[in-house]
């Protein structure tokens, strides 16, 4: 019996707000003709166009091209073994890894499981805020080990910086990742060849234990926040921009316009209508317990 080829594994990583879930949803709609299994922590996230979606169910999403989009939950090797007993399998497996989640562990861990192989990891930094959450003193040594673990460094939202600030920060970037591929983009959009076409080797440090746990520290923790009505938008938006201790928040709050996406990070917050569901919002941060309750009284206000 012939033992099928492994199937290629490329891992997305980068810290929070760097655009991975925005390239992941336009890998999935693009037209490049392979079957990707893409691997997401945060399945409600993915805003996948409907006209696309051919099954939906549980934490499993078939498109009509082929492709399928699946949630991690806790288990990544569950959902690998999974995807390498499909039938048929599919071309590649693609993996957004958390945002606080080094790359190149996760790499160990995929590339090295049965009937997988390593083929590449790709790194996005929001060019606005990568060098301030390099030197943060809670996330910066993790910002960089990200940004070291590429084999493509993906400088997204680059149009935001002038041509005065661009060039050193260009200059500041290679230096992290002196030997990655650096492409430069905007929307987190990536020519899947260009994505795919990086990378493979195999990884030089031990292979990852399936038990073994991601470091769950970095000094971060996260709050939800679950309105009881709806919200302002305007003193959401400046209770957002007086907190710089909130790196990332994401979720969906009622407004008098209906129900709104929200995503905020880099100082700037996306709105865009919703999809029906609850009210809720994941802000993450380094809180302790006292200041993550002093922030959600400071949210709910805001309702």
């Amino acid at each position: 019996m012939t033992t099928p080829p492994a199937i290629p594994v490329t891992v997305i990583g980068g810290y929070l707000g760097a655009g991975k879930t925005t390239c992941v949803n336009d890998l999935l709609a693009a037209e490049h003709g392979l079957r990707l299994a893409v691997l997401v922590n945060d399945f409600g996230a993915v805003n996948v166009d409907a006209g696309l979606i051919a099954e939906h169910g549980g934490d499993t999403m078939a498109l009509t091209n082929g492709c399928v989009c699946c949630a991690i939950a806790d288990d990544l090797g569950a959902a690998l073994q999974a995807q390498v007993a499909r039938q048929p399998p599919p071309d590649r497996i693609v993996i957004e890894a958390s945002g606080v989640a080094d790359p190149a562990r996760v790499m160990r861990l995929a590339g090295n499981w049965p009937g997988c192989r390593p083929a590449g990891t790709a790194v996005l930094a929001d060019a606005a805020t990568i060098r301030e959450r390099a030197r943060d003193k809670f996330v910066g040594g993790l910002v960089v080990q990200q940004m070291q673990a590429a084999d493509l460094l993906v400088l997204n939202k680059l149009d935001l910086l002038t041509k005065e600030e661009s060039g050193p920060l260009r200059a500041w970037v290679r230096a992290q990742a002196e030997t990655a591929d650096i492409v430069e983009t905007r929307f987190a959009r990536i020519d899947p060849a260009r994505l795919f076409g990086v990378g493979g080797a195999e990884p030089t440090a031990p292979p990852r234990k399936a038990e073994e746990k991601e470091d769950p520290g970095h000094g971060l923790a996260s709050v939800v926040w679950r309105p009881a009505g709806p919200v302002d938008p305007a003193a959401f938006r400046r209770l957002l921009a007086n907190r710089p201790e909130i790196h990332r928040a994401k979720g969906a709050v009622a407004t008098d316009a209906g129900l709104q996406r929200i995503d905020w990070s880099g100082g700037r917050l996306g709105l865009s209508e919703a999809s029906p569901g609850p009210a809720r919002v994941v802000l993450v941060g380094p809180f302790d317990a006292a200041a993550g309750q002093a922030l959600l009284r400071a949210l709910d206000a805001c309702a």
